[in-house]
């Protein structure tokens, strides 16, 4: 009784022949290597989305805490924030720039001054 392969048995059903299959594989396999060479997977992107299950290296000195707390910036003082968010409504200096910085910040000494100028804008 002659031994079969499950290739082999597939053959002989479809009478299909491994030369034409074994074309397909490297076939698909040379096209696809190129592809990846030239659009290689953004691995931020697919950790971030799940599909990889590693994380990033950290340096072997470095500590892991300290690889988080360095990526992260420095928050903004907000005083400073209003201050440049005051002066781009003046540099616009339309009724709709300096109301909505009033509206965002009413209770803010700049706001005194954006009533000001938004008084002598509609003038």
């Amino acid at each position: 009784m002659p031994k079969y392969t499950v290739g082999s048995t597939m053959r002989r059903l479809f009478r299909v022949s491994a030369a034409p299959r074994l074309f397909t594989v490297s076939l698909a396999f040379t096209i696809s290597l190129p592809t990846v060479a030239v659009f290689p997977p953004d691995s931020d992107r697919l950790l971030q989305e799940g599909h990889l299950s590693m994380a990033k290296a950290v340096a072997s000195d470095a500590k892991p805490d300290t690889a988080t707390a360095n990526s992260m910036p420095p928050a903004r003082d907000p005083k400073l924030a209003v201050e440049e968010e005051y002066q781009m409504a003046r540099r616009l200096n339309t009724v709709q720039s300096l109301e909505l910085f009033i509206a965002r910040h009413p209770d803010d000494p700049l706001a005194a001054r954006a009533r000001a100028d938004l008084r002598s804008l509609s003038r």
